[in-house]
């Protein structure tokens, strides 16, 4: 989506539309986080967060997801994340930011009930299964099959292969 596509979108949605009005309330309870319509969600350190312009048509479960994506992206910002070493932290700090959302949601109840939203565990864990496909493809050998392991210089060794 381009950065005008992007504009216009937002400029499409209501002032009192769930997904405005949520995005206030994070801007105003977390002040110190810059949030910005982005191509996607995404934390960049050290403050700023990426969120995916909503649809004005989108559906209830649409302003569900958004809003989990968001607090997922503010997870990553509170828990001070900045970059991984080893492919195995990215499951790590992904698992934190999901924990984060979460507790961001139980400490706001407030935001729970103006907007009627629950943690959905199911939704983080499709979104870890991502992550956990995108590890068991970048560590299996591609010659033998078998799982390789990462030294700390970020260097892939096969167990059979390489060590043999």
């Amino acid at each position: 989506m381009s950065q005008a596509n992007s504009s216009n979108q937002i400029k499409k949605q209501s002032s009192n539309s769930p997904f405005s009005n949520f995005l206030a309330d994070l801007k105003s309870l977390y002040p110190n986080f810059c949030f910005q319509p982005g191509p996607r969600f995404l934390f960049r350190p050290p403050n700023t967060i990426f969120y995916e312009p909503s649809n004005p048509n989108d559906t209830n479960n649409s302003f569900q997801d958004f809003a989990l994506q968001l607090l997922h992206e503010l997870g990553h910002a509170i828990s001070g994340h900045r970059n991984f070493q080893l492919s195995i932290d990215r499951i790590k700090i992904e698992t934190e930011a999901w924990h984060a959302a979460q507790t961001i949601l139980e400490n706001h109840p407030n935001l729970q009930t103006k907007y009627h939203l629950i943690f959905n565990q199911d939704f983080a864990e499709a979104h870890l299964d991502t992550y956990r496909r995108w590890l068991h493809q970048k560590t299996t050998c591609k010659k033998c099959g078998l799982t390789m392991f990462q030294d700390k210089n970020q260097t892939w060794y096969c167990p059979h292969c390489d060590l043999i």
